[in-house]
């Protein structure tokens, strides 16, 4: 079995247009078309799920409002009469003590405790109190933000599910990227399968035969393997649209490839660069002479592997590693210079 690397691009462009459904995020083609065909469903069971979510933790508040007022109501009882029986030592003492100027001293003591009575009763329970008030606090804030939070919840399903519907070509295109992914996944274990392959340059690569700058491009899928490196785009478009739209596809091919080139310049004399080969996957059957032009060949997915696999070995194991070590290595934000 191949190795593959990275996901589709198009699943990876719903993926991020997204938002967290019932806190779970979705992370597969497989999750995006369960939701986009259970949408109302899911629209409604969040609202129940969210609904139960924030009725639990209010429950949950409540039952520790009575748990702390019910500890901090017991321990300022039972602080009350150590004080008071304090106070009342202090005072039963102060009138029966015969001594002058001791009786004057129990009567200042129980003065004191009288004007600080409350302080004393009070102040062991200050982070108890803190406790309580945070938790009321808590309750009364969720209890009033609870309509609001059940809509915001359903916002992000309604959001998502209008993301998918206003990008249907994406998933089209992500259901084509993963069905060649899976044909690719099949071949022998000495090819490896990147996928959306974004190639960025910090100078642009000049185009002599159309006069423009390429300064990123991104790849559905490279295949790499003992036969060859392969740039392959996939199209689920009618025969008629490859007739129509073939100008425009080889464009694409073309600049992709010469992308792809200029990259692997880096790493590679004059010469010794891996030859390129540029294959549009046709996901609704054959297209009439299996090429868009000379360097382009078109094929189905069932023709794919064997189209791979059946060519002449012309790389090493030690060379796929080396092409698949250049075009992994931070694929996304990598920058470089090219030489002309």
């Amino acid at each position: 079995m191949a190795k593959i690397h990275g996901i589709s691009g198009s699943t990876q462009y719903l993926l991020n247009g997204t938002k967290t459904i019932n806190g779970k995020k979705l992370t597969t083609l497989e999750d995006i078309n369960h939701f986009y065909k259970n949408y109302e469903k899911i629209l409604a069971e969040t609202e129940i799920t969210v609904k139960n979510q924030q009725e639990a933790i209010i429950l949950s508040l409540s039952n520790d409002e009575l748990r702390l007022d019910k500890q901090l109501k017991e321990g300022i009882a039972r602080r009350t009469g150590e004080v008071d029986g304090k106070i009342n030592e202090l005072n039963y003492k102060a009138n029966t003590t015969e001594k002058y100027f001791r009786k004057l001293g129990y009567k200042l003591q129980y003065w004191i405790h009288i004007s600080l009575r409350g302080y004393r009763i009070n102040s062991p329970f200050a982070g108890e109190l803190r406790e309580l008030q945070n938790v009321q606090y808590r309750k009364a804030s969720l209890i009033t933000r609870k309509p609001v939070i059940i809509n915001l919840e359903c916002q992000k399903v309604v959001e998502t599910y209008t993301f998918l519907t206003n990008h249907p070509t994406f998933l089209a295109g992500a259901s084509g990227e993963e069905l060649v992914i899976r044909v690719l996944s099949k071949l022998p274990d000495a090819y490896h399968v990147l996928n959306d392959v974004n190639l960025h340059f910090s100078r642009g690569i000049h185009w002599r035969e159309r006069n423009e700058y390429i300064k990123t491009s991104q790849i559905d899928h490279i295949v790499i393997g003992p036969t060859g490196v392969f740039l392959l785009e996939t199209k689920n478009w009618k025969t008629s649209d490859f007739e129509i739209k073939s100008d425009k596809l080889v464009y694409q091919i073309r600049r992709s490839s010469l992308a792809l080139w200029y990259y692997l310049k880096e790493y590679y004399r004059q010469n010794e660069r891996p030859k390129i080969r540029n294959v549009i996957i046709s996901m609704q059957g054959p297209y009439p002479g299996r090429k868009l032009d000379k360097y382009i060949d078109v094929v189905t997915p069932d023709q794919l592997c064997e189209y791979i696999t059946i060519r002449n070995i012309t790389q090493s194991a030690d060379s796929v590693n080396k092409l698949v070590e250049i075009l992994s290595k931070n694929q996304i934000n990598r920058r470089m210079r090219p030489r002309f």
